[in-house]
């Protein structure tokens, strides 16, 4: 369990950083078209979005999994 929680963590962070913030833009040389896009010009954002937010509810299950798995059932003295 915990190798699948380092596997979402790693995963989450790699896709927070490859989304790019709503006010950049790339100029022409680094391929700025981006209405030829896999995605389409605006679908990237969104599917990453969607992405980074389906790898967060995880992320944050596993994280509760491990808390009651590891944790004994028992309060904190």
């Amino acid at each position: 369990m915990l190798v699948i929680h380092v596997i979402l963590c790693v995963l989450l962070i790699g896709m927070v950083l490859l989304q790019v913030g709503k006010g950049a833009s790339t100029g022409p040389s680094f391929g700025g078209g981006g209405g030829k896009t896999l995605f389409g010009p605006t679908g990237r954002a969104t599917f990453m979005g969607k992405v980074i937010v389906v790898l967060a509810i995880l992320f944050a299950l596993s994280t509760l999994a491990l808390a009651i798995l590891l944790g004994g059932g028992k309060p904190p003295a």
